[in-house]
């Protein structure tokens, strides 16, 4: 019979509520020995601290020794291996994110494909597990938790940016290109309610389209179109919670005429219709004991 981990706790958000980093996944456990993690491609950025035993973590063909108290990254798309140790299988905790802020700030954090792994000091060490644990603590997927657990993921990344070993003075690596992203970012903020497209952005940004596009997979791990597509539904999002409208109101208001294109997209970015949405919202509130104004 094949052994599985022993989770100590678990949680996943597959909505991105916040475009510059928000938390996908936070877990706690312990591997059976020889463990291989089933992760080979992941869809997020991650960061995995072994908290005791020691394993193997392959990255790009390059094997990196993982033991207590050391810190690794994980790139999405990215084909991986994880592997427990026989004799002392590793127990784990592991955060992983998304958004526009991840990657730089894993640059400048001296993360790099070619060296994912850092050893973090003991007081290093007890700051990222408060920090996993206060990411598990301020877990959800409303207002209030989205942005505590994302106000824990920036303090975390301050954390090891800080104690990064490099010319602070200078400009990180990576960072040249987000030049390109903050402003095409910026523009979508302040035009998301008209009815721009792709062709837009990229020329606002004064770049192609095709440049455009491989400059948000590398820094954001998603295309212009879907970035554009999931900042209307969180606008969306907000307006529903403030009850702002009718569906067919609140679409055109994040800049999309079709009230039924609005719907199919919210479903496929929240997991749930704006309709069902709603009625979640009510339900919440009336199981916290909130009446409506």
């Amino acid at each position: 019979m094949k052994q599985e981990p022993n989770f100590k706790y678990y949680y996943k958000n597959d909505f991105r509520p916040l475009a510059s980093l928000s938390l996908h996944e936070v877990a706690g456990f312990e591997c059976p020995p020889g463990y291989t993690l089933p992760l080979k491609k992941p869809d997020a950025y991650a960061l995995y601290f072994v908290m005791e035993g020691k394993g193997v973590y392959i990255l790009g063909g390059a094997e990196h020794p993982v033991a207590e108290n050391d810190l690794f990254v994980l790139y999405p798309d990215t084909e991986i291996e994880c592997r427990a140790d026989k004799e002392d299988p590793f127990t784990l905790r592991a955060a992983s994110f998304n958004g526009a802020d991840a990657l730089l700030l894993l640059n400048a954090s001296r993360f790099d494909p070619k060296a994912p792994v850092r050893h973090m000091e003991e007081e290093e060490a007890d700051n990222v597990i408060r920090f996993m644990a206060g990411l598990y603590t301020f877990r959800g997927q409303d207002i209030y938790g989205t942005t505590q657990s994302t106000a824990i993921l920036y303090a975390f990344m301050s954390m090891l940016v800080k104690s990064a070993t490099w010319d602070q003075t200078a400009m990180p690596p990576g960072w040249t290109g987000a030049v390109h992203i903050q402003k095409a970012l910026d523009f979508i903020s302040d035009n998301y309610a008209k009815p721009i497209t792709v062709k837009d952005i990229a020329e606002h940004v004064n770049l192609s389209r095709s440049r455009l596009y491989r400059v948000f997979l590398q820094h954001i791990f998603i295309s212009p179109k879907q970035y554009l597509a999931e900042y209307r539904v969180r606008e969306g999002r907000n307006l529903l919670e403030k009850r702002s409208g009718s569906i067919k109101e609140i679409a055109q208001a994040v800049g999309i005429d079709d009230p039924l294109y609005f719907s199919r997209v919210f479903k496929q970015i929240c997991g749930k219709s704006p309709t069902d949405y709603m009625r979640y919202l009510i339900e919440i509130k009336g199981n916290n004991g909130i009446e409506d104004e």
